[in-house]
């Protein structure tokens, strides 16, 4: 759910994205169910409720996009400058946070997200018109 980088000092602010399914109607379920996502808002997290279908396209569109830049990134080996500019310090923000996460998290972003491969060829379609 979270990354290591991006839940390595606590939850607060995080976004916890859920969709209520099988939950059914008896009260003793849904009670369940708000005990379970209270512990996530106690701690902080941004509570929101999509689709599964909606999560995967705003997750491809985000974390699987910037995963990929910011690995794409790192085989620069990018080195810090004494003449860093705010956006140079953005880029090397983005490798530092994506790297630390594993391959694994990076190939599950890709491998169970239908919409990943979309946001490949979006940016490759990028590249290619950019030149």
């Amino acid at each position: 759910m979270f990354g290591p980088e991006s839940g390595k000092n606590g939850w607060e602010g995080l976004t916890f994205v859920y969709d209520k399914v099988r939950i059914g109607y008896e009260e003793s379920r849904k009670s369940r169910c708000e005990k379970f996502l209270d512990v996530f808002a106690r701690e902080g997290c941004k509570m929101e409720e999509m689709s599964c279908a909606d999560h995967d396209r705003h997750a491809a569109g985000s974390q699987f996009i910037t995963h990929t830049v910011g690995r794409i990134l790192e085989k620069l080996k990018l080195e810090p400058t004494p003449i860093n500019t705010r956006g140079y310090e953005t880029l090397l923000n983005l490798v530092e946070n994506t790297a630390g996460d594993s391959f694994d998290l990076y190939y599950g972003l890709f491998l169970y997200n239908v919409n990943a491969m979309d946001q490949l060829e979006r940016l490759d379609l990028a590249y290619v018109k950019g030149l």
